[in-house]
């Protein structure tokens, strides 16, 4: 969620959505990976901007082997927030476990230079 005000855009974060987002990431700790999907999804109806939430949820399914759904969850969150380093790394590790090394590789790196700051 984001607001304008005098100094430009400021994200506003809601409690709520955040007390689920540890909840959905306690579950992915703990192994309870189809729970961990259910509460994302339900992060992603009350704030379907969540970068966030995406990406954890392609950490899962990447965890679950649905590579596909993963790299579609990593895109998500990019749409959301292109400069998202974690979320170019892990699509780029899915990619190359799928066997597209090549743009894998491509989005590893574009993660690791936004992780450092050379964008």
């Amino acid at each position: 969620m984001a607001i304008q005000s005098d100094g430009g855009i400021r994200n506003i974060t809601n409690p709520y959505v955040e007390i689920i987002l540890h909840q959905a990431n306690e579950m992915k700790h703990r192994g309870d990976l189809t729970k961990a999907l259910e509460i994302y999804d339900q992060v992603l109806l009350i704030d379907p901007q969540n970068a966030r939430a995406c990406h954890s949820k392609g950490n899962v399914m990447d965890m679950l082997g649905r590579y596909k759904e993963a790299v579609a969850c990593y895109e998500m969150a990019l749409e959301i927030d292109p400069l998202h380093a974690e979320a170019w790394y892990n699509k780029g590790v899915t990619l190359s476990k799928m066997g597209c090394d090549n743009d894998g590789v491509e989005c590893i790196q574009k993660g690791i230079s936004l992780a450092v700051g050379s964008h």
